[in-house]
């Protein structure tokens, strides 16, 4: 995963409630599998197992996050389990199709959540962060991206 991509997880983070936080540990994990898939079809090693690591991570992090006084709970706990086991065989056995397998379940799952994410309207879980916003402004043979932050910019991350 590039820096650009963590950067643009990292601000999606700071500014997500609950919900939309599942929504981004899925797009992660997803987005790690495919890195990993294209790599180790590459030959390259060290970095398909880089990357399905980070994906195992963050399938752990979804189990651990589960509410297991729910039942639903139990089946996705399954779910998750089935898909890093999966991760787990194609890196043993160099296979990246059994990769598929974990691809299949998130990207099942993965509208469900975000149609959740629409509808919880919680407050975001970090507080006093800053408000970012971005945009794009083109000149004559120039396109320049820009990002503002909100106004209280030294009260950023606490309260002081």
């Amino acid at each position: 995963m590039d820096k650009e991509l963590r950067q643009g997880y990292a601000t999606r983070v700071a500014q997500a409630n609950n919900t939309e936080l599942v929504v981004i540990v899925y797009e992660a994990a997803l987005t790690s599998i495919q890195e990993g898939k294209e790599a180790l079809d590459q030959g390259d090693l060290e970095t398909a197992r880089r990357e399905i690591t980070r994906a195992e991570d963050f399938l752990e992090e979804l189990m651990r996050s589960l509410d297991m006084k729910y039942e639903i709970s139990h089946y996705l706990r399954q779910l998750y389990i089935y898909a890093r086991r999966e991760l787990c065989q194609g890196m043993a056995l160099r296979d990246s199709s059994l990769f598929d397998h974990s691809t299949g379940v998130l990207e099942g799952l993965l509208p469900s959540f975000k149609e959740l994410a629409k509808q919880d309207t919680s407050r975001p879980i970090m507080e006093n962060t800053e408000q970012i916003y971005a945009g794009l402004t083109y000149g004559r043979g120039s396109l320049n991206e820009t990002t503002a932050m909100g106004d209280n910019i030294n009260n950023r991350g606490s309260l002081a």
